[in-house]
């Protein structure tokens, strides 16, 4: 309901003071993406992704770094296995480290000490090198010089590049994607293994040009001893080049301009690694959605299922890390299935999904159920009971077509089916829309943003028919005591909760939420600026926001959508003393629950026992060796104290399974042999 189509900012408002609290929660609602847990789905997603996988921490399982648009790298801290990974989002901003835009990081031991160096592009920046000053367990990356030069003094710059020893002579050479032709510089390494130097070679490394702002990699997956060569392209294919040569002397030859039938959408960035322990390498892929809108995820995985010498690459989960619908995702709460809770739905630049919830209204938990559920041209929409049968309806509108559309749910609750009856032509540039009863006649009225001859209006359209059947009127250009001046986002929602609707609108793509509050009554509306500052943290690139009361604790929660994809969850905590803030930016306080489990082997029942030292939402859940969740024992916010449940494995197989106990702040998980 409320995405937006230009970047125009808001006339300085007086803000008041601040009424309600809000914290930032990355994982606290679980969303399940077919049998796979999203490690942090609330993110808000991110774009330009360019993985990297390495044992940043040396305690022997690899740990994902994401470089991506925000300039800044996201480090995920692997608590599982090598062959069974959980990963827990620790530094939206690992190390503080931040460029202009567009982070490119390459990790590798430069300078032979055991540890991890970074080197790092920032797009219109010039690349950068950090040196580990700290140890292998204990990284601290220090800038050493940030403008990297050649041997002959020249800059070093391009908007993909990579290290690896292509000449066996036991140090990392450079080879750096140029943006604007689709070449690639190979810069040997004439230093020693303890301190680099870089010569140009070639400024057409193998012959390759593959196109503008490309990625490239190397990986031995044949295992024959020698680096075959990757780039991932601009518009989201993967060029393979094979070396045909031998580990000293390269010759490549290309097998492939469109490898496996891949397709990202754009800007892909491909890593490989062996990521379930298997001996042989997957595949991981970074992207954007700048230019193809319906291709959801941030980050792909690739599963080899072939071996080491001949590689089988299955798609097993476009959401790795993260929930990423695509493009400018807006977000969209309703019980769509009437079973008492909210399930959510989510608008992208050309799609319509969902996510039905499969938890409680106290404790939500949500399982991807589409991407795709309706195509939409770009535009908003929110959802409510426009015929009378209790079931959510759609509205949405086409922003450059200026047409508000109604579509009516044919009842089936467990696979909505949306079918247009009937539209509004407008002679408007539409933007974002909310749904609402504004004058408590029984029905839902409409407020969308408009632009007209170059001013900006937020339209009030009232419903003059009846609950069962609409008939949607524009009674006036702007509601009472609001200041509209772009095609802001909006949301209609009793935030106060008293019995009227109040108005949330977000600055365009901005870090402010404007929150109307309605001093009038449920009758007649008046609203005036409450706070220009809803929310304490950053909502940078923010396109859309929904209001509900997520947790059945009779207040208002926040969902923030964004303009790369993804969404961000604030739980509303006004006046709840126990509820602590993760700080942005800062590592997750240590471990403050414990897990014991006995008898260990279990023939079939065991106990499983845990403390917790503060409030919690708790998820204690048992997982077979392949990963997926074969038991949840515990899905509820519990006070500190001493627990304990039971798990009877009489229908599961013998074998070995992983207890996994997990609250906001962290994760503890113990091995249990079942033996029948």
């Amino acid at each position: 309901m409320r995405y937006l189509l230009f970047l125009i900012l808001l006339l300085p408002l007086t803000a008041f003071s601040q009424q309600f609290q809000f914290h930032q929660e990355l994982d606290s609602i679980p969303v399940w993406d077919g049998d796979y847990h999203i490690p942090t789905p609330w993110t808000g997603g991110y774009g330009y992704t360019v993985p990297v996988f390495c044992d940043i921490d040396a305690d022997g399982d690899l740990d994902p770094l994401l470089g991506n648009s925000g300039g800044v790298i996201a480090f995920y801290e692997n608590n599982g296995t090598t062959s069974i990974p959980f990963f827990k989002l620790l530094a939206q901003n690992f190390q503080d480290i931040q460029g202009f835009a567009h982070s490119v990081p390459r990790f590798v031991d430069i300078d032979n000490d055991g540890d991890y160096d970074l080197f790092c592009d920032f797009g219109d920046e010039y690349m950068h090198f950090y040196r580990n000053v700290g140890s292998p367990t204990i990284p601290q990356l220090a800038l050493e010089e940030d403008s990297l030069r050649d041997t002959g003094g020249n800059l070093i710059d391009g908007s993909g590049f990579t290290l690896c020893d292509i000449d066996d002579d036991g140090d990392q050479d450079l080879f750096v994607q140029q943006w604007y032709n689709g070449h690639i510089y190979y810069y040997e390494n004439i230093g020693n293994p303890t301190q680099f130097a870089f010569s140009l070679v070639s400024t057409s490394f193998a012959g390759v040009s593959t196109g503008e702002w490309c990625h490239p990699t190397f990986c031995d997956l044949d295992s024959d001893g020698d680096y075959d060569l990757f780039i991932g392209n601009k518009y989201g294919k993967i060029y393979f080049y094979r070396n045909d040569g031998t580990p000293q002397q390269y010759d490549f030859t290309l097998i492939s301009n469109n490898w496996f039938g891949i397709d990202v959408g754009d800007y892909a960035s491909p890593e490989f690694c062996d990521i379930d322990g298997d001996g042989d390498y997957d595949l991981f892929i970074g992207k954007d959605n700048d230019l193809t809108y319906d291709i959801p995820g941030a980050m792909q995985y690739w599963e080899n299922i072939g071996t080491p010498q001949v590689c089988n690459f299955v798609l097993r989960n476009q959401n790795y890390l993260t929930f990423d619908a695509g493009c400018c995702c807006d977000p969209d709460l309703c019980d769509i299935d009437r079973d008492g809770d909210l399930d959510l739905f989510f608008l992208t630049n050309s799609q319509l999904g969902w996510m039905e919830n499969i938890g409680t209204n106290q404790n939500p938990e949500y399982a991807i159920r589409t991407f795709d559920l309706l195509d939409l041209p770009p535009g908003s929409c929110d959802l409510g009971d426009l015929n009378g049968d209790q079931y959510p309806d759609l509205v949405t509108v086409n922003g450059w077509g200026g047409a508000i559309t109604l579509w009516v749910n044919r009842v089936t609750p467990q696979n909505p089916t949306f079918v247009e009856f009937s539209s509004i032509d407008t002679d408007w540039i539409l933007g974002g829309i909310s749904m609402g009863d504004l004058d408590a006649d029984g029905d839902l009225d409409i407020i969308v943003g408009g632009m007209q001859s170059g001013e900006y209006h937020l339209l009030y359209y009232q419903n003059q028919g009846t609950s069962y059947i609409p008939n949607f009127v524009q009674v006036a250009q702007s509601l009472p005591g609001v200041s509209y001046n772009a095609l802001m986002p909006s949301a209609l929602a009793d935030i106060d909760m008293d019995g009227d609707l109040d108005l949330l609108l977000i600055e365009n793509f901005q870090e402010i939420i404007y929150y109307y509050e309605n001093i009038g009554s449920p009758q007649s509306m008046y609203f005036t600026l409450n706070t220009t500052s809803l929310l304490n943290q950053q909502t940078v690139d923010a396109s859309s926001v929904d209001a509900a009361d997520i947790d059945h604790d009779e207040d208002m929660d926040l969902f923030v959508g964004y303009y790369i994809g993804g969404i961000q969850f604030f739980r509303n905590v006004t006046g709840d003393s126990t509820a602590v803030p993760i700080p942005p930016k800062q590592r997750p306080r240590p471990c403050r629950a414990t897990l014991t489990i006995g008898p260990n082997p279990s023939n079939p029942i065991t106990a499983i026992s845990y403390q917790l030292s503060a409030v919690s939402l708790v998820n204690l859940s048992v997982y077979d060796i392949s990963g997926r969740r074969v038991a949840q024992l515990v899905n509820a916010r519990q006070n500190p104290g001493d627990y304990s449940v039971s798990w009877n494995a009489s229908g599961n197989a013998s074998g070995v399974y992983l207890v996994r106990l997990e609250t906001p702040q962290e994760e503890v998980t113990q091995k249990v042999v079942v033996i029948k």
